[in-house]
């Protein structure tokens, strides 16, 4: 590999970037559990309030959907058990284990089975959804004992919103990584600006499988519409003008699933020619989307990666592809890679 003084003395610093839910903080999570030794078992028991709130929004989102979808739940005794889920307040931890027990689990079990609610779950780009629906409710019975501790999957698809600035550092081949995440909510983005000084590289994360979803923070953008404006903000900014930017395409496998479904994709792109269950080329056809916002394109090249971030080794993977083109970079002080 390359080497210089530069890369000897001082941090590599990545700043990672993207919208909300674009799974960047689940990149985050990952690259701790790679390269610093992930979660020991008294931070894994921190995490579990949260997967049980996290379980509890689902659900909750999912009767909500129900009634406004008007499609009914199915069994009788669901509705009872339906409504008094709905009446629960979650909007705090402090809350949750007072009322997640085994009944209450079985409770939540006897829901996600409903023909009604699977059915309502099918139409879940219409509303607002925790992409860990599944796999938490196909590990429900796991997550519900009362021993529970997390596993590293499970803290990777816990959804905890991003406030603020959070960092990490670490080592790679005796290289010192700086890897900075900030809240991607609207809201939050304000709080970058400091961030700014002396970065070495962007890694922006964009969600492939939200082509047809709309952004929580006002119900009507769509989130890729939302995803490229960022890009295009970021990328075309003066402050990045010298800083090389990587494209994380992520959320691969959500996106795959979407596409098992002939159609999905032409309702959002009429424009796209090729075949919509392919997932390279839908992916290509958004990658185009993003390149297209590039400025100047001579100057400014973008990497392109399709990942997956709750998938640890296929992220292992790409990180140390990642890692060596920016070494190489930083070396020869070039924009591009």
């Amino acid at each position: 590999m390359l080497r210089d003084d530069r890369l000897n003395d001082s941090e590599i610093k990545l700043l990672l970037l993207g919208a909300g839910e674009s799974g960047k903080s689940t990149l985050f999570k990952q690259i701790r559990i790679i390269h610093d030794g992930g979660y020991n078992e008294h931070e894994l028991l921190g995490f579990v309030d949260t997967i049980h709130s996290n379980v509890l929004q689902s659900m909750q989102a999912l009767i909500q959907a129900s009634h406004d979808l008007n499609i009914p739940i199915e069994n009788p005794e669901n509705r009872q058990k339906a409504a008094k889920i709905l009446e629960l307040q979650n909007d705090s931890l402090l809350n949750i284990n007072k009322v997640y027990n085994e009944a209450f689990a079985n409770d939540l079990k006897d829901l996600w089975e409903d023909a009604g609610i699977q059915t309502v779950y099918k139409r879940r780009n219409e509303f607002q959804l925790l992409d860990s629906t599944e796999y938490f409710y196909t590990n429900l019975k796991r997550i519900s004992q009362k021993d529970y501790v997390p596993n590293q999957q499970d803290v990777l698809h816990c959804r905890i919103k991003t406030t603020g600035v959070v960092q990490l550092r670490f080592e790679i081949d005796e290289l010192k990584m700086l890897l900075i995440d900030v809240g991607g909510q609207r809201n939050e983005r304000k709080k970058w600006i400091h961030c700014f000084d002396d970065v070495t590289a962007i890694i922006f994360v964009a969600s492939l499988s939200e082509f047809d979803q709309k952004c929580y923070e006002d119900d009507s953008t769509n989130r890729l519409d939302e995803s490229i404006l960022l890009f295009d903000e970021i990328v075309n900014s003066h402050f990045f003008e010298k800083t090389p930017v990587i494209l994380f395409l992520n959320k691969s496998d959500l996106f795959s699933k979407k596409l098992n479904e002939r159609g999905v994709f032409k309702r959002v792109f009429p424009e796209f020619e090729g075949d919509d269950t392919n997932l390279r080329q839908c992916a290509d056809h958004i990658k185009d989307k993003f390149i297209s916002r590039v400025e100047d394109k001579d100057e400014k090249k973008i990497d392109v990666r399709i990942t997956c971030a709750t998938d640890t080794e296929a992220i292992k993977t790409v990180f140390d592809n990642v890692k060596e083109a920016i070494v190489k970079n930083t070396v020869i002080g070039k924009n591009n890679f």
